[in-house]
Order: structure tokens, then C-alpha cells, then sequence
């Protein structure tokens, strides 16, 4: 019997074919409305025969859409001040791990859906959060910020994967502005941005005091960094204790890079280090270089920013992996194991695999490499 290629494997259009599907199935799977269908576990991470449960402090100011249950309450319009926890599952899906690990982009090896959200007063919210930090073996909080076009559930699911690959290394604080989770919101966006930068400064200063300043870093994507950038600003006029923060890390960042170098200076004592992650294949932000008309922060190539008093890391040799190449943090596993380590064991660059050190304009910048060595 001749066992020749197309017999032993299945052809690259045959892969190609199979990984579309899974990838509209793993996406497809609705998120449970559900409300409290269950009871938040005291451990950030739980997992039960090949499920994984995890569960966020969030904080929003999302309007209450009052005819809507669980996740779906939280509409895409302003709001007051909400704080509480949302609850997320991943259940693995059949027979793809092995077809996923031999396609160079992402497929969902699993299923992901929110199954509890609850709403908790603000005094109760913050002592449980610094109750949980100190339960972590760093002590820390994790503030993620998200980008433009993100809704509620789609940030509590992204959220949950963040606490997941911390385990039990630090809590996971979510802050939800009202982004319409609509992609042809951009300009609405950026104004809902803008206006949730007292509430976000707030948050900010709430956490220097419950949680301590070293004790909490920010992870800021795409849109949420102009919110972040702001927000530390004003927060650096009103408090005077140094530094604010212990790890800020620009995610993508859709920010002006010359106005971001100009403020730089004034940001920089008020955290530990700054890191930025950038690459030459995010297009959402070539998009976004074309409507403002000036490169982004969270470009690379040519636009890449490289400053004293800043980590840049360029991804771009690691590939896109995932179809815009903007959340390459979520989807691509070298950039997530990078970011996992500096934010659990707070290592500079120079202290991390997978980053190779270049030099633009007399200045250090990293590269990650595509096999994950130096």
C-alpha cells in the first residue's frame, strides 16, 4: 500500500478550511445572559474537570439597561459609578488542540461564555478587592483598561482570561468605559473615552490608597491608553506622593506618539517603569493614522517610539497570528508569556526570554523574537 502525503495528512486548504469553521463555532457560542448563575468562589481561578472558571473585580460607568439580565444589563450608554464582579467559564472544545498548534494563527480551542455578575456596594467593593490582593502572592492589583468597540462581556471575558494566566499572582480590576462595542463608533468612542476620565482618575487614586501605589499596575489597550494617559496626568496635578503606580503598560496604544513624547517627562515619576508594546502589523492603528493623520504610539517600523525613561517592546517579528494583529497580547502566546512575567514578577526587560535587545537613535528597544529566544 502507497501511503503518500495527501493520505497520511490533511492538505494546508483542508487545515485552512477546518480552522474558519472552528474559529466562527468557538466565537459563536453564546455568553450566558445569566445573571447569578453561580456563586463566586473565593479563588480568582477554579478549575473542575477541563473547565476553567475565573472571575474579575470590574468597575463601570456603563448605563443600567433595567429590562436586561446578567452581562446585558450593562448597556453602551453613560452612567453612574458602578463597581462589583463578573464571572466568566471556558469549556474546551473536542478535537482542536491538536489541528490548532499545527495552524500559525489563532483558532479557539474553547468555548467562552459569562455566567455570573453581581453588583456590590462601593465600600464592600473596595475592601474586598484589597482583601483579595492581599490574598495574591504579590499582593498587587492588575487595573485593565480596554480599547475602542469592546462591550461589556466582551471585556469581562477578556478580563477573566487575564486573571486566568495570573493565577493566583495578582487580582484582576476591570474598568469598563461606555464604548458603544460597535465598530463604526470610533468618534463616539473617543468621546466616551474622554468623559469617563474623572471616574477612571478616581479609581486610580482610590487604589493608591487601598491598595498602595507599588502595589498596583495598569494595562491599558488601543483607546484606553489615551483614557489612562489623562487620567495619570491629572492625577500627578492633585496628588503628590511619587511614584503612583508600580508597572504601566500601553497595550497597542492609540495614542499620538509626538504628543505622548512630550508628555513623557511628567509621567515617568509617576510610576515604577513604562512599557509599551508596538507593532508594524496592528491595523486598526494604520487605520487610525489615516483619520488623525499622525502616527500612533502603538505603531512600529518606522513609526516605532523609542524615548529615554520607557521599555519599548517591538512584537512585530512574532506575526500577527490573529486577523488585525491589534490584540496581540490576548491571542498570541509569546507576547502573552512576556506580558505574564513582567506583570507577575515584575521584570524589567532585560530580565525576561524571548526579548532581543536593538538600537534605534542611540536608544535600547527589545524585540521579540518569533521562536520565543534571544
Amino acid at each position: 500500500m502507497i501511503i503518500n502525503n495527501e493520505t497520511r495528512f490533511p492538505t494546508l486548504k483542508r487545515l485552512l478550511a477546518v480552522a474558519i469553521v472552528l474559529m466562527l463555532y468557538g466565537w459563536s457560542v453564546p455568553a450566558a445572559a445569566g445573571a447569578n448563575t453561580e456563586a463566586f468562589d473565593p479563588e480568582p481561578v477554579v478549575r473542575n474537570e477541563g473547565n476553567v472558571m475565573a472571575r474579575v473585580f470590574f468597575a463601570t460607568n456603563r448605563a443600567i439597561l433595567p429590562d436586561r439580565e446578567g452581562a446585558d444589563r450593562m448597556g453602551p450608554g453613560r452612567g453612574e459609578p458602578l463597581f462589583g464582579r463578573c464571572g466568566a467559564e471556558f469549556t474546551p472544545i473536542p478535537v482542536v488542540g491538536e489541528l490548532a498548534s499545527r495552524i500559525p494563527f489563532f483558532v479557539p480551542t474553547e468555548s467562552r461564555s459569562v455566567n455570573a455578575l453581581e453588583l456590590l456596594d462601593g465600600e464592600v467593593f473596595w475592601k474586598e478587592l484589597a482583601a483579595a490582593a492581599a490574598g495574591t502572592t504579590s499582593g498587587s492589583v492588575v487595573l485593565y483598561v480596554h480599547g475602542y468597540n469592546y462591550g461589556f462581556e466582551r471585556t469581562c471575558l477578556m478580563a477573566a482570561e487575564l486573571q486566568r494566566r495570573l493565577e493566583n499572582k495578582a487580582t484582576l480590576l476591570m474598568f469598563s468605559w461606555p464604548s458603544n462595542g460597535n465598530p463604526a463608533d470610533y468618534v463616539a468612542d473617543q468621546a466616551d473615552m474622554e468623559w469617563s476620565v474623572p471616574f477612571l482618575t478616581d479609581v486610580l487614586s482610590r487604589l493608591v490608597d487601598r491598595v498602595g501605589g507599588t502595589n498596583f499596575s495598569v494595562l491599558a489597550h488601543s483607546l484606553g491608553s489615551r483614557g489612562v494617559i489623562l487620567s495619570l496626568y491629572r492625577l500627578g496635578v492633585l496628588r503628590h506622593d511619587r511614584p503612583l503606580v508600580g508597572e504601566l503598560v500601553f497595550l497597542a496604544p492609540d495614542f499620538d506618539s509626538q504628543v505622548f513624547v512630550t508628555l513623557l517627562p511628567e509621567l515617568r515619576p509617576l510610576s515604577d517603569r513604562i512599557t509599551l508594546y508596538a507593532s508594524s502589523g496592528d491595523a486598526p492603528l494604520k487605520l487610525s493614522q489615516q483619520l488623525s493623520g499622525y502616527p500612533r504610539l502603538g505603531q512600529a517600523g518606522e513609526y516605532l517610539t523609542v524615548a529615554p525613561g520607557m521599555e519599548t517592546i517591538d512584537v512585530s517579528a512574532a506575526g500577527r497570528y490573529q486577523f488585525t494583529g491589534h490584540e496581540y497580547f490576548y491571542y498570541h502566546p509569546l507576547v502573552a508569556a512576556d506580558l505574564e512575567t513582567l506583570l507577575s514578577e515584575r521584570a524589567g526587560a532585560a530580565q525576561r526570554p524571548g526579548l532581543r535587545p536593538l538600537e534605534r537613535d542611540g536608544q535600547v528597544y527589545w524585540q521579540i523574537s518569533a521562536n520565543g529566544s534571544r
